[in-house]
């Protein structure tokens, strides 16, 4: 069956680390919606975040944030759905991490995910000092989980290599909900844990997005570099890595070669979308 649809992540697949997007990249995504190829991004990045990463003019069709937890129509930047936490359970899960001893943000409803509570309770690892300050004039330091007003887009939780035997006690303990392993975004090196209403993740969001445009997983293709882009890879027909991924991803699945050289252009050209 040939390729109907592509599906691409954003950091570090086709937006390298400080960089801008390569004009190749753009040229095979243009040229793939000539062919009636339907395009989208899938991106760990909140609403506001991609907003600034991508040119209005960009050639997607369909732009997945926050992980699965939204979708939007780039044409006309209509938000298609949101998915969230209740307040409630936000208060539930942030008394969980609580009693874990690590600091963890709680980022607010879709449209609004930019904006966030964070804790400031216990030592501050480097990769969340940053990401805080990065996000400042957002941010809403909190001493209490009763202090969180409103439902929530998501949790994101930053572990060291020292604390990572606790990614699979929490994510036993959090069972009841979608918790999504990734590699920051910022140093490349720590693991966030973030924690979604349940459901959420990026290949449940592109499948509706699929089921909605007639078109099978049997004729997407996708490409990613990190864990997060697992849950779409699996589906897909045809399913590649960036040579930066982390190499359990890379023996798992198909590699072209890295972000920095050009690896999405690589990728459609295998693809023949």
């Amino acid at each position: 069956m040939s390729v109907r649809a592509v599906i691409t992540d954003l950091d570090g697949t086709i937006l390298p680390r400080g960089g801008e997007i390569s004009p190749r990249t753009v040229a095979a995504l243009r040229d793939a919606g000539t062919g009636g190829c339907l395009r989208m991004v899938a991106t760990g990045r909140n609403l506001y975040s991609v907003l600034q990463a991508l040119p209005s003019d960009f050639p997607v069709d369909y732009v997945v944030f926050s992980s699965g937890a939204g979708a939007m129509r780039w044409s006309d930047r209509s938000l298609l759905y949101a998915t969230h936490l209740e307040e409630q359970e936000a208060r539930r899960i942030a008394g969980l991490l609580w009693d874990y001893g690590i600091n963890f943000t709680v980022q607010r409803e879709i449209p609004d995910n930019h904006l966030f509570y964070y804790t400031s309770l216990y030592p501050e690892h480097e990769d969340f000092r940053r990401r805080v300050e990065h996000y400042a004039p957002f941010g809403t330091c909190i001493a209490s989980p009763e202090e969180i007003v409103g439902a929530a887009t998501q949790f994101v939780v930053i572990l060291d290599v020292r604390q990572l035997r606790l990614f699979d006690e929490m994510r036993r303990e959090l069972s009841a909900y979608s918790v999504v392993r990734s590699t920051s975004p910022i140093d490349n090196r720590a693991l966030w844990l973030e924690v979604f209403a349940p459901g959420v993740n990026k290949g449940m969001a592109c499948s509706r997005i699929l089921e909605e445009a007639g078109i099978p997983w049997s004729a997407c293709a996708g490409i990613g570099n990190d864990y997060n882009d697992t849950d779409f890879l699996s589906r897909c027909g045809e399913a590649f890595v960036v040579g930066n991924a982390p190499w359990q991803l890379r023996e798992r699945f198909r590699t072209v070669s890295e972000n920095l050289e050009l690896g999405f252009a690589e990728f459609m050209q295998k693809v023949s979308c």
